[in-house]
């Protein structure tokens, strides 16, 4: 792909399934079911085969996907994505998947007119804002998306402000069964933006699960502002929600050591942190630590939060009880 801005999907012969399981690096599965959101102890579970899924045995899933910047920046690795959304648009029916989630960082560089070198990538902000958007559209009207931003989704390349693109390629009305513009859809209502606009990047969602119960799924902005928060205080506060079971989405919350972003002494100096990016500067952000103290653990619904941003290894698991007794 060309650094003109104009992107040119590829086509390749279909991976065998199995094969591209095992190739796949990215999205991760959670498959549910009754009892705790997780359903188990054990934070990954053990999977059935990857063709089969899990209808026969009651349970149901989400489709969770990492930051994909990686796959954005060159224009060699924009067909993965592409392989991971058809994934799982052809295993909807078998893992009962109920919604899609994007933990953030779709882009490597919100807004530079030409790719990045130097291990950056070759691609301008147009060709990886839109290789990300026909990725992601192949899921519309399939299944309902959910959406996070990442700190290399605002700004020039890496949060320098609170500026995106992102509102360009994802709209609130693009996926019919997110939100259909006429009251229909899983999206009930968001937080203004730091522009005023009302947007995707904090959002409540509502879903009906299999198993009869009612989830409410909460998307928050990198680095959620006093105001994200304050508003997904009041979505948790609101009657109508009293008895649903909580999940938060956003792009930082837990580091691959196990510890909250920010919860060690220093921590919000050292670089990733949401307090250590020029947006943060104002002080007007909240990274791990503080989106627990101030939002997760007093909640009474919040079971499970999902996050992406960390390298190292990648992943971690980590439970704790909120003050009303339930396990996150």
């Amino acid at each position: 792909m060309s650094n003109s801005g104009k992107s040119k999907f590829l086509s390749s012969p279909p991976m065998k399934r199995r094969e591209f399981i095992h190739t796949l690096s990215g999205a991760v599965g959670v498959t549910l079911g009754a009892g705790s959101l997780l359903g188990a102890e054990r934070p990954v579970p053990d999977f059935p085969d990857p063709d089969e899924g899990i209808k026969r045995r009651g349970g149901w899933s989400l489709a969770v996907i990492p930051d994909t910047q990686n796959y954005a920046k060159y224009g060699k690795n924009q067909i993965h994505f592409e392989w991971m959304t058809d994934w799982i648009r052809e295993h909807l029916d078998a893992w009962q998947i109920q919604a899609v989630l994007h933990e953030g960082d779709l882009v490597e560089q919100n807004d530079i007119d030409e790719g990045g070198g130097r291990g950056y990538g070759d691609q301008n902000a147009t060709s990886q804002w839109t290789s990300a958007q026909h990725a992601l559209a192949k899921l519309y009207g399939e299944v309902p998306t959910i959406l996070a931003t990442g700190n290399h989704d605002y700004g020039l390349r890496n949060a320098e402000n609170r500026r995106t693109q992102f509102n360009n390629y994802f709209g609130l009305t693009d996926n019919k069964l997110v939100n259909d513009g006429r009251g229909g859809g899983i999206w009930r209502g968001g937080c203004a933006n730091s522009f005023g606009a009302e947007t995707l990047e904090n959002a409540a969602y509502e879903i009906a699960a299999p198993d009869g119960r009612k989830l409410l799924l909460l998307s928050l902005e990198f680095g959620p502002r006093r105001e994200s928060v304050a508003w997904a205080k009041t979505v948790l506060d609101d009657p109508a929600y009293r008895d649903h079971t909580g999940l938060l989405l956003t792009h930082v919350f837990l580091r691959d050591n196990g510890m909250r972003d920010g919860e060690k002494d220093g921590d919000r100096e050292r670089g990733g942190n949401p307090h250590s990016y020029p947006l943060g500067q104002s002080h007007n952000t909240h990274d791990g630590e503080d989106l627990w103290n101030g939002l997760v653990k007093p909640s009474k619904q919040l079971q499970m939060v999902l996050n992406g941003h960390v390298m190292g290894r990648h992943a971690a698991y980590r439970h704790n009880a909120g003050v009303h007794g339930q396990e996150v």
